[in-house]
């Protein structure tokens, strides 16, 4: 099967784009409301609950990323036996996972009140709420999310966006609504469990409409199969740690700090996470294009193009980084008041959790491409131990910001330095010294924009959106303008000018013709 990497890899981001700014947009209005309509409490429960169901889906272990892996080369070999075989090994094993997720839910229930230190609304019964968010999780694994691994491993994320997009404007409207009319938190929640059916149904009807020649069907050569056992099990490790690096933070807070100083701390987060997930598109849009690549192009190819993906990402997590510094405390001032701020020590430490979370992505992106999960499978592992430890020991000294501080140690000094010599040793086979070069030429890049946009927005006053725009304008210009001058002469920079220009070319050259 011929596949256009880089047309899936522009669509997918186009409409991944769309779909993220929904789910931006959206929640961030629904966060508004809920504060006003509700209260503070009612945010820090939506938090914590939704931290538990996190925690929970690693019953997943990471059979949808091995499967998914598996399906690349039987799709551009048109092995559709082998494609069918997959996904019957992928449905029956989803549906014992949502057996196993709940089963586990149900076993800590009673354990649910230890997890909140101080008070919550006492219009609220615990445990019928935390069933609704354990169903809306379990109901997924049974209906059709195996489903979905087809269009992914066909470069179709852009189907799975639009849905998305969909689903989740309404799903938001309607819950906005409820808010604002009844005011009442339980039929707020149910809204989730039935657009979570909903998006399943018609992500199998699309599937079973575009590639009917797919059925659950047949069964895997014994070999496939301890290849996949064996990517599974170190995908457990990978799962785990990314699981307790992003859900311990808020049950930490939950129980040390209470549900207060877990909606300020989330709110700051949500601003986080949402450009987390702007940028993950990139990841989710180019993995199934470059595992594509891997498959039918040389080493010395896919490195060529890992230096220019690097350079790309490394420019958009600089400039996020910066935006972060400069724009999120006057944002929250107007957004929820000076009393809901968090110290500015706390957002430096927001921004560098940003920074290395994100530019870590180009070494996973071929990392997950290329299923190398069993090369750093002892990583995760150390890594999530010592977030945890460090969280619970830091956090009674320094509050909040000892959860970030925990982070970035476990990310800056564990995480990276594995990954990197994994993928490096294992695949693209030479020392990583051009890449760690160019990761400390990158960061310095972001410092001297980043001091340099923070100093020229302190000329602004804070205390109204006039001046919050002017900021956002001082942001746009002054940190891509240092980018361009920093990169302008790496070799990196010329070759994806060049693959621009030829690209427009041929395009304008297409529009005469017709």
């Amino acid at each position: 099967m011929k596949i256009n990497r880089m047309f899936n890899s522009a669509r997918n981001i186009v409409f991944g784009l769309i779909n993220r700014l929904v789910a931006m947009l959206l929640p961030f209005v629904l966060r508004t409301t809920l504060i006003y309509t509700l209260g503070v409490e009612y945010l820090g429960l939506n938090s914590l609950f939704s931290s538990i169901l996190v925690a929970l889906s690693l019953a997943e272990l990471g059979f949808g990323s091995a499967i998914i892996y598996s399906m690349y080369k039987p799709i551009a070999e048109d092995d559709n036996i082998k494609i069918c075989a997959l996904l019957n090994l992928y449905k029956k094993i989803y549906r014992l996972m949502g057996c196993v997720i709940l089963v586990v839910g149900l076993l800590i229930t009673p354990f649910l009140k230890f997890l909140i230190n101080g008070s919550y609304p006492s219009d609220i019964n615990l445990y019928l709420l935390y069933f609704i968010y354990l169903g809306n999780t379990v109901i997924s694994y049974f209906l059709f999310s195996y489903k979905q691994s087809i269009l992914i491993a066909h470069q179709r994320n852009d189907i799975l966006s639009n849905i998305n997009t969909a689903i989740n404007f309404v799903l938001y409207s309607i819950q906005i609504a409820i808010l604002l009319i009844y005011k009442n938190y339980y039929t707020f929640i149910l809204i989730l469990p039935i657009s979570t059916v909903l998006n399943n149904f018609i992500v199998s009807t699309i599937v079973n409409k575009k590639y009917p020649h797919y059925a659950c069907k047949g069964n895997i050569e014994k070999e496939e199969l301890r290849e996949i056992k064996k990517r599974v099990g170190a995908l457990v490790g990978h799962r785990l740690s990314g699981t307790i690096v992003r859900s311990s933070d808020n049950l930490v807070i939950s129980a040390v700090l209470g549900l207060t100083i877990l909606a300020m701390y989330n709110n700051y987060l949500m601003i986080i996470t949402a450009i987390i997930g702007i940028l993950s598109i990139v990841n989710n849009s180019i993995t199934p294009s470059v595992g594509n690549s891997i498959i039918v192009e040389k080493t010395e190819k896919n490195y060529s193009d890992f230096k220019k993906v690097f350079l790309v990402y490394a420019w958009l997590v600089g400039w996020s980084t910066v935006a972060v510094i400069t724009l999120i405390q006057p944002f929250m001032a107007l957004w929820m008041g000076k009393k809901m701020l968090l110290p500015f020590s706390t957002v430096l430490l927001f921004s560098i959790y940003l920074y290395f979370w994100l530019i870590r992505q180009t070494v996973l992106i071929y990392k997950d491409a290329a299923g190398m999960w069993w090369s750093d499978r002892y990583k995760p592992y150390i890594e999530a131990i010592t977030n945890l430890v460090l969280n619970l020991v830091i956090v009674r000294y320094i509050g909040v910001n000892g959860v970030l501080i925990s982070t970035i140690i476990s990310m800056s000094f564990i995480a990276i330095p594995w990954e990197t010599y994994a993928l490096f040793k294992n695949y693209f086979k030479c020392k990583p010294n051009e890449y760690y070069l160019r990761f400390f030429t990158y960061i310095v890049i972001t410092l001297v924009g980043g001091i340099l946009t923070y100093i020229i927005c302190l000329v602004v006053p804070d205390g109204s959106l006039g001046y919050l725009a002017i900021k956002i304008l001082i942001c746009l210009v002054v940190p891509n303008i240092v980018f361009l001058i920093g990169v302008f002469n790496m070799k990196e920079f010329k070759e994806i000018l060049y693959t621009g220009a030829r690209i427009f070319r041929r395009r304008f050259d297409l529009a005469k013709i017709k």
